[in-house]
C-alpha cells in the first residue's frame, strides 16, 4: 500500500497540460516555501557571524573566562598548574594579569591611565592581543614575549597620537606611595615604549598600556606574584569524559547538546564555567561576557527576534499549500472515491496527499539551506559589503554553523507539516456513494 500511495504521489506531481492550475499553485508554493527557508537562514548566517564577530573583537583583551578572588590576589604560580591539570579536558591555554591605575606626565599633562601586567608567552595563547599590535612589526607568535623586557609598555595608538609618543621614548609615570597617611604621594618611575596596539574600543585604545607582569611589580614594589586574575582560553572541541562511548554515540550526544543549547540561550561556555564554579570555591568563575551584558543580550536578542520574525515568511507560505492540498483533494475527489471503493484504507489515502505536501517542502526547503550556504559561503570567504563606522566591524560578516541549518531545517519541515496534516485529515470526510454516483 505504501509503495501504490508513493507512486500516486509521483503521478500528481508530474505536471499535466489539463492541471495547469494545480501545476501553477504547486510552484507558487515550492517558491514560496524556498524564499521562505533561504531569507530565514541567510539572516541567521549574518546574524550569527556579527554575533561571534563582534565577540571575537571583544576578546581582543578579554579572554574567555575569567577568575579572580574578591578583594584579594590569586596565587597564579599554584592555581595555573592545578587548572591546567584538573581541568585540561576543556581548558586550552591559562594566563594572569593584574591592572592598576598611573598617572602618565608627559609635556606637563598628566592624565589617568590602566596599565595592565601580564603573562607575555601565555597571553599569547589566551587572546588575540598579540594581533592587535600594530607597530612594530614582527611576527605575531613572538611578538608579546620581543616587546615586553624590562621596562617596556605597549600604549593604544590614539594615547599615542594624543602625547605624539614615538617608538622607543622614555615615558614618565607617577605611581602613588603607598602608606601615605595625609596626602597622596607620587613617585616617578620611567618607561620606555616599545609598541602601539589599536582594538578598535574608545575604552582602550585611549586609556590602556600593557606591560609585563615583572614590570608591574617592580612599579609598585609587589613582592609576591599574585595576580588579580587568571584568564583562561577554552578548547574549541570537548574532549569526551569516557571512551566507552563509541563514535555514532559521541556524534549523536554532541548534536542533542547542541540543538538544546541553542533553544535553551545556553553555550558550552556557561556549562564549563558552573562545573569550575562548583569545583573551585571561595573563587568567582565568570565569562567575559558578564562585562558587556547590554551588548551580549541584546546580540542574542536580535538573533532569537529574526528567527521567529522570519519564520512567519514560511507559514506564510505554508498558507498556500494548505489551499493546494484543499485544491488538489477537491479535484481528486473522484480518485479518492475509487480508491476507497477498492479497500484502501483512509490512512493510506491520506498519505498521498502528505507525501505530496512534504516532497514540495522538503525539496524548497533543501534548495533555500542550499543557496543561502553559498550566499553564506561567499560573505564569509569574500567580506564585500562594507558597513558604516556606527558598527564594531568593517565589514557584513557571516557565520556558518550547522546546528543553525539543522534548527532551521526542522521548523521548515515542521511547519510544512502542520499545513500539509490539516487538509489531509479532510480525505476521509468523502462520502464514496455520493461522488461514485455524481461524478
Amino acid at each position: 500500500m505504501n509503495s501504490l500511495s508513493s507512486m500516486i504521489c509521483k503521478k500528481y506531481l508530474s505536471f499535466k497540460n489539463k492541471e495547469k492550475n494545480i501545476s501553477f499553485m504547486i510552484k507558487i508554493c515550492f517558491l514560496g516555501i524556498l524564499i521562505g527557508t533561504f531569507s530565514l537562514m541567510l539572516t541567521l548566517i549574518i546574524m550569527n557571524g556579527f554575533e561571534k564577530s563582534i565577540h571575537e573583537k571583544m576578546q581582543g583583551i578579554n579572554a574567555q573566562v575569567l577568575i579572580y578572588s574578591p578583594g584579594n590576589q590569586v596565587d597564579y604560580k599554584t592555581l595555573k598548574p592545578y587548572i591546567e591539570k584538573n581541568f585540561s579536558n576543556y581548558v586550552q591555554a591559562v594566563s594572569g594579569n593584574s591592572i592598576k591605575q598611573v598617572l602618565i606626565d608627559r609635556n606637563k599633562n598628566q592624565s589617568v591611565m590602566f596599565i595592565k601586567g601580564l603573562d607575555p608567552e601565555a597571553e599569547a595563547k589566551v587572546t588575540n592581543l598579540k594581533d592587535k599590535i600594530i607597530l612594530p612589526i614582527l611576527p605575531k607568535e613572538e611578538i608579546l614575549e620581543v616587546l615586553l623586557k624590562e621596562n617596556g609598555i605597549i600604549v593604544g595608538h590614539k594615547t599615542a597620537k594624543q602625547y605624539n609618543l614615538k617608538l622607543g621614548e622614555t615615558i614618565r609615570l607617577l605611581i602613588p606611595k603607598p602608606n601615605s597617611k595625609n596626602k597622596i604621594g607620587l613617585k616617578k618611575k620611567e618607561a620606555k615604549v616599545v609598541g602601539f596596539f589599536k582594538i578598535g574600543l574608545e575604552e582602550y585604545d585611549n586609556n590602556f598600556a600593557f606591560t609585563s607582569l615583572e614590570f608591574l611589580n617592580n612599579l609598585f614594589k609587589e613582592k609576591e606574584p599574585g595576580v588579580d586574575q587568571l584568564t583562561l582560553k577554552l578548547k574549541t572541541q570537548i574532549a569526551p569524559e569516557s571512551n566507552s562511548q563509541n563514535f555514532f554515540s559521541l556524534i549523536f550526544n554532541n548534536l542533542k547538546n547542541k540543538i538544546y543549547l541553542f533553544f535553551s540561550g545556553q553555550n558550552q561556555e556557561d556549562l564549563i564555567i558552573k562545573n569550575m564554579s562548583a569545583a573551585l570555591p571561595g573563587l568567582v568563575v565568570t565569562s567575559w561576557k558578564n562585562l558587556y551584558p547590554a551588548l551580549v543580550s541584546s546580540l542574542k536578542l536580535e538573533k532569537y527576534v529574526m528567527f521567529f520574525i522570519l519564520a512567519l515568511i514560511t507559514l506564510v507560505a505554508s498558507m498556500n499549500m494548505i489551499s493546494l492540498l484543499f485544491m488538489q483533494i477537491q479535484n481528486k475527489r473522484r480518485d479518492i472515491a475509487i480508491l476507497k471503493s477498492m479497500g484502501m484504507p483512509n490512512k493510506n489515502i491520506r498519505s498521498i496527499f502528505l507525501k505530496l505536501g512534504l516532497s514540495i517542502v522538503l525539496f524548497a526547503s533543501i534548495f533555500g539551506l542550499g543557496f543561502a550556504a553559498l550566499i553564506g559561503f561567499l560573505l564569509e570567504r569574500y567580506p564585500f559589503i562594507q558597513l558604516p563606522d556606527v558598527y564594531y566591524i568593517s565589514y557584513l560578516p557571516a557565520k556558518m554553523d550547522f546546528e543553525i541549518f539543522l534548527v532551521v531545517f526542522l521548523a521548515t519541515m515542521l511547519i510544512g507539516f502542520l499545513a500539509t496534516w490539516i487538509p489531509a485529515k479532510r480525505t476521509k470526510r468523502i462520502n464514496i456513494a455520493q461522488v461514485l454516483r455524481q461524478e
